[in-house]
């Protein structure tokens, strides 16, 4: 009888681990306060955060293919949610940011190199002549269109399946315990 247990015990394990599961990166926090530049080797997932103008700002390694990669960022995170600005980066082009929308650009990302083999990019960020330490960006009139949460089916979604993955294991549970009881009785 233990050993059912044991065995439906590791079951249910099993069928609960695949939704524990995240793929998490790194986070790296970059002062260009104190350096102009920082030249990273970063994986998929991996977070680069670094504030600007009272704000903090991050950057997500999304997607790494052959000859491009694709990033999240994520600006004004004190601004609630909001959709990240899709960027896409090749060895050709170079990204330049312009926080204050004053025109002149803050920061710069190149990408150096990309190692297939290992899943791996190097991204070299550059703070760029405009870059003012004492920035204040105001940010009273930005309206977030989307902050409100997507109300879709998935919120009941994810509970769904953890409701019947317990119920099935329970009714299983159950036979298996009245299974050993009612043995020779025949109805």
């Amino acid at each position: 009888m233990n050993v059912r247990l044991m065995i439906l015990g590791c079951l249910f394990y099993l069928l609960l681990l695949p939704l524990a599961y995240a793929d998490e990166g790194k986070t790296f926090e970059l002062d260009f306060n104190a350096n102009d530049r920082y030249d990273l080797w970063l994986q998929k997932s991996d977070r680069i955060l670094f504030e600007y103008g009272g704000y903090n700002n991050t950057l997500i390694i999304d997607e790494i293919k052959d000859n491009s990669i694709e990033l999240d960022l994520f600006l004004f995170l004190e601004r609630g949610l909001h959709t990240p600005d899709y960027l896409f980066l090749t060895k050709k082009y170079e990204l330049r940011l312009d926080f204050d929308k004053k025109g002149g650009k803050e920061l710069s990302i190149n990408l150096l190199n990309i190692d297939s083999e290992k899943d791996k990019v190097n991204l070299l960020f550059r703070r760029l002549e405009d870059w003012d330490p004492e920035a204040d960006i105001d940010l009273s009139d930005w309206n977030v269109a989307d902050e409100k949460i997507n109300e879709g089916y998935f919120q009941y979604f994810l509970p769904g399946i953890i409701i019947i993955a317990v119920l099935s294991l329970s009714i299983i549970l159950l036979h298996y315990l009245h299974k050993g009881k009612t043995k020779g009785t025949y109805f």
